[in-house]
């Protein structure tokens, strides 16, 4: 059976003729990493608690949350999940702002508190990455660390496997993507990024995970591409993304997507949703599309409708799209819907893939709308997979 034409109703030469093979395949093939990694929870599953032991209760921990652009991203879903799920709060601090700003990361007051740092990373190379871990080493007496990368060989994995309280933990071989932009490795760490923060319900977890596998390959995946195909279709020149939230984080990472794969193309933004009437709507004209993951929170909802609505109704030329429930009827330009009823604790972090694949879908097919080189949209250098020109001064 043809992968790519079950998936996407096209064959593997359409997208590599396009020069989209990779990316196409590693947002289609997420299902199988996440069920991968699922597995390979159970086999780390020792190693997280025994390491977690040693850090002790993280409601007593200064507790950070760090990568560099997608990697950060991951951080700040993780952070609002745990926190929505267990009560646990985390800090998500990007690399970037911890290597260029230290002081501020690490005030003089912080030194002393026992302090987690689980670092996301796909690649692992970045500068800021490795930096970010070694000022965190000048800065904290009392620091533990948690590598989350897709490559077990980079240097992010080397050093922390040299430090005395450093765990590793390396996502499923082709996690590293090999396409430009992070898809796979974003959703697979996120799955790790929440099953070490509940690693109390890592069994639970795991198995969540699979039943997210199969009903994402099963069902969920080709209404996905169908509704994402249609949408990049309409021609729109901005897409906003909005949501509230863990998933004010994930939108974030859609209008990455949308930047990076078009090539800066379609001028793509994030807000809260709340946040959106507060100068940024002017962004609306009759070529911008506004993406609104609305929450599976009810009370959290009733804002991401409000606003949803106001859109919808004030519409002109402009494309209004939904991703939600299946809880009541709404007007919309396109909805896709992510019933999530299933998955235990895994429930919001399941709605957060399911809408992170169709906005991962919708810049590929608006990518290759546009006709550019999607697996490397930037062939000019401007942009690279993993970042160059990066020098961490000293501090």
């Amino acid at each position: 059976m043809d992968f790519f034409k079950t998936l996407y109703g096209e064959s593997r030469e359409f997208f590599e003729e396009r020069k989209c093979g990779n990316t196409a395949y590693e947002i289609a093939h997420q299902p199988l990493m996440w069920r991968a990694f699922g597995d390979l929870l159970m086999e780390m599953k020792p190693r997280i608690n025994g390491f977690m032991d040693g850090v002790g209760c993280l409601r007593d921990v200064r507790l950070i949350l760090t990568g560099a652009g997608s990697s950060g991203f991951v951080g700040r879903v993780v952070a609002g999940f745990a926190a929505q799920a267990l009560g646990i709060h985390g800090e998500a601090i990007h690399t970037t702002d911890i290597v260029s700003a230290p002081d501020m990361c690490f005030p003089a007051g912080t030194a002393d508190r026992k302090t987690l740092l689980i670092s996301f990373a796909r690649s692992g190379n970045s500068p800021e990455s490795v930096g970010a871990v070694q000022i965190a080493r000048k800065k904290i007496k009392d620091l533990y660390e948690i590598a989350i990368v897709c490559d077990g060989h980079s240097k992010l994995a080397k050093i922390s496997r040299e430090s005395a309280n450093g765990l590793v933990l390396v996502m499923p071989e082709g996690t590293n993507d090999k396409g430009f932009a992070m898809t796979s490795s974003v959703s697979t760490m996120i799955l790790a990024g929440f099953a070490v923060m509940c690693r109390n319900e890592i069994d639970k977890i795991s198995e969540g995970i699979k039943i997210l596998s199969d009903t994402v390959t099963q069902s969920y995946f080709v209404d996905a591409v169908n509704a994402a195909r249609e949408c990049a279709a309409w021609g729109f020149e901005r897409a906003w993304y909005l949501g509230s939230g863990p998933l004010s984080a994930l939108v974030r990472e859609g209008a990455l997507k949308m930047m990076e794969l078009t090539n800066g193309r379609v001028v793509a933004g994030f807000n809260a949703a709340t946040e959106f009437r507060h100068g940024p709507k002017t962004v609306i004209n009759p070529k911008t599309l506004t993406v609104h993951f609305i929450s599976n929170n009810p009370f959290t909802a009733q804002y991401d409708l409000d606003l949803f609505n106001e859109l919808y109704g004030q519409r002109d030329g402009n494309k209004v799209v939904a991703l939600r429930n299946a809880a009541t009827p709404l007007k919309s330009d396109l909805t896709v819907l992510y019933p999530a009823a299933e998955y235990g604790i895994l429930a919001d972090v399941a709605v957060g893939l399911k809408g992170l694949v169709f906005m991962q879908l919708l810049s590929m097919f608006t990518s290759l709308t546009l006709g550019v080189t999607t697996d490397n949209p930037s062939p000019s250098g401007l942009v690279n997979r993993v970042v160059q020109g990066v020098t961490v001064y000293p501090c």
